[in-house]
């Protein structure tokens, strides 16, 4: 009953006006389960318009720092000063090699087996907590030497081109020529919805429900699927 009462409520808002919901996101991260979630939201706003917009690497927070969303799907860590986030999933994270590297046929890898390599880097103003986890340094305040890449894409070539080596969730496609190892050391990536901590719309708060639900709901069919 009380679900039904807030799709009343939620329906009853929706009618009051053409209203739009910016969502943010960075390239691997609403592809996971976007379509479940873009029903499910359909279903209980369906008089409101979702704009998404896709973020580079260079802004974890998806543009929600900048003003530029309401709402973002996103990896943590990142400065989340005004922040609000909640974890959806934690990934094991992994070294990107090329598959002639020496390093490739080990079944797993530290961050110390890698401190003589070369990795990429952000371009300067990056969010420095992010950059300190995608490049494997020491604090926030290191940087690594390195071809600059701004998108995964572009870090996956900078490691099939140079050689360099980049950090990655396990789990993700690799094209022909390029492997990943786990890292021992590594802390999980972490899959987040975030949020100005300030803003509490029913809307957004709605929203923030519905994604967690829905991916509750996506993981459990995913490890079932894998169980059986």
């Amino acid at each position: 009953m009380e679900q039904d009462a807030g799709r009343v409520r939620a329906r009853v808002s929706d009618l009051a006006g053409p209203v739009t919901l910016t969502v943010g996101t960075l390239a691997d991260s609403a592809e996971e389960f976007g379509t479940r979630l873009a029903a499910v939201h359909r279903e209980h706003h369906p008089a409101v318009r979702i704009v998404i917009r896709e973020s580079d690497l260079t802004d974890p927070t998806a543009g929600l720092r900048a003003g530029l969303v309401d709402v973002a799907l996103t990896r943590a860590p990142f400065d989340d000063t005004g922040i609000a986030t909640r974890t959806l999933r934690s990934d094991p994270v992994g070294v990107v090699l090329r598959t002639d590297d020496p390093l490739a046929h080990r079944d797993r890898l530290c961050l110390a087996d890698l401190a003589e390599r070369r990795w990429f880097r952000f371009p300067d103003g990056t969010d420095p907590v992010w950059q300190a986890y995608w490049t494997g340094a020491a604090d926030a305040g290191s940087r690594r030497d390195g071809p600059v890449a701004r998108t995964a894409h572009e870090c996956l070539q900078s490691v099939l081109w140079n050689g360099t080596v980049g950090l990655m969730p396990l789990g993700h496609a690799l094209s022909e020529g390029l492997t990943v190892v786990p890292l021992t050391d590594m802390p999980p990536s972490r899959f987040v919805i975030a949020w100005r901590a300030a803003d509490t719309t029913p809307l957004l708060r709605s929203f923030v429900r519905l994604a967690r639900a829905v991916h509750r709901t996506t993981d459990a069919a995913g490890t079932a699927t894998r169980a059986g």
